[in-house]
Parts: C-alpha cells; sequence; structure tokens
C-alpha cells in the first residue's frame, strides 16, 4: 500500500512539475511586447489631454490650392483632416483616400443635399462601422453642422465624445459603440434635437 501512495505521490509531483514547467514557458511575454504595451498606454494616456482652453490643437490646415464648391465641403475638409491627425492606427486603410477637396468621394463619408438649401451638397453622414480605427475624435468634428448620421462602431477610438457634437443639430443616428471611450456618460448627445438612433 505506501509503495503505491509513494507512486501516486511521484506521479503527481511529476505531472505538477511539467505542468508548471509548460505553463511558464506559455505564458513568457518577451520585453519588447512590454515595451509596446507600456507605449500604447503612454500614447493612449495623451489623447486625453487639453491645453488650458480645452482644445487638443488638431486643426487641419487647408492647402490654398485646394477649391471647394462651397463653404460646408471645406468645413467638412478641416473636420475630417483633423480626424485624421487623431488617427493612430488604421489598418485596413479606410482613411487612405481622404485626400484632396473633394471629400464626398472619401471611404465612408457620404453626400447629399443640404436641407436648407437643396442646391448645394454637404457630408450628411459617416460611417466607419468594422474599421478596427484607433484614435479618438477631434473636436472639430463638430464642424459637421449637417451630418445626419454617424457610425463609427466596433473601432478602437477612446477618449471622449467632444462637447462640440452640440453643434451637430441634424445628427439622427448615433452609432459609437464597441470602442474604447472613457469617462462620464457623454451627456452632449443628450441635447441633440433630431436624434432618434443611439447607441453607445
Amino acid at each position: 500500500m505506501k509503495e503505491k501512495i509513494h507512486i501516486l505521490l511521484s506521479f503527481t509531483f511529476l505531472t505538477l512539475f511539467c505542468l508548471s514547467t509548460s505553463t511558464t514557458q506559455q505564458f513568457h511575454i518577451p520585453n519588447n511586447a512590454v515595451l509596446a504595451q507600456a507605449s500604447h498606454i503612454k500614447q493612449r494616456q495623451l489623447l486625453y489631454y487639453k491645453d488650458k482652453f480645452g482644445s487638443r490643437n488638431e486643426l487641419a490646415s487647408v492647402p490654398h490650392s485646394l477649391v471647394f464648391d462651397n463653404p460646408r465641403l471645406k468645413n467638412a475638409y478641416i473636420a475630417l483632416h483633423a480626424w485624421k491627425l487623431t488617427i493612430i492606427s488604421d489598418p485596413l486603410n479606410f482613411t487612405s483616400n481622404w485626400v484632396g477637396s473633394n471629400v464626398c468621394n472619401y471611404t465612408g463619408v457620404f453626400c447629399s443635399n443640404a436641407l436648407d438649401d437643396p442646391s448645394i451638397q454637404t457630408v450628411a453622414g459617416i460611417d466607419l462601422n468594422h474599421a478596427n480605427i484607433a484614435g479618438y475624435l477631434p473636436d472639430e468634428l463638430g464642424l459637421l453642422s449637417d451630418i445626419a448620421l454617424f457610425h463609427i462602431n466596433s473601432n478602437r477610438f477612446c477618449g471622449t465624445v467632444p462637447t462640440s457634437f452640440k453643434k451637430l443639430k441634424l445628427l439622427f443616428e448615433l452609432d459609437l459603440s464597441n470602442n474604447c471611450f472613457a469617462g462620464r456618460f457623454p451627456y452632449v448627445v443628450l441635447g441633440l434635437p433630431s436624434l432618434k438612433y443611439r447607441d453607445l
């Protein structure tokens, strides 16, 4: 009987030793992965920084060579390029064609006639769902005053929803779900008069 207990204890000890060895090897994280993770955390923390005026200073400059059909499309250009400056990762290249003055041809950007002036085109919607983009939402997005649809679910946007969203009076659908936003509930979205669909 003692011999069976001795064999059983030896077998148990050997099994535990093998499991602990394989577990240690399986979960070994190389130093460069730890440094990369630390760098990513630091970069995300910087995205929360604002200066004493409450701005992150992303304002995109408009090259003098660009011509726009109307001032609203110029504002859309400023908003979209300020947003592009905040993007730190776009692995599927959704924003790779966000160049030039024809913002209506940008991937994920949709234009339509303005409700108050059907003779001009404006940016009416943005749909970047499932693009896996990392970055944050700049204050300049408040320049998209004609936008009715803003869908960016299933990305890696972080930070907070800018208070400039209060200028989006025509916004009907807002989908910010499945991102990495932080902070308090974005009460700014509760004051949007046209908003009917909201997924945060």
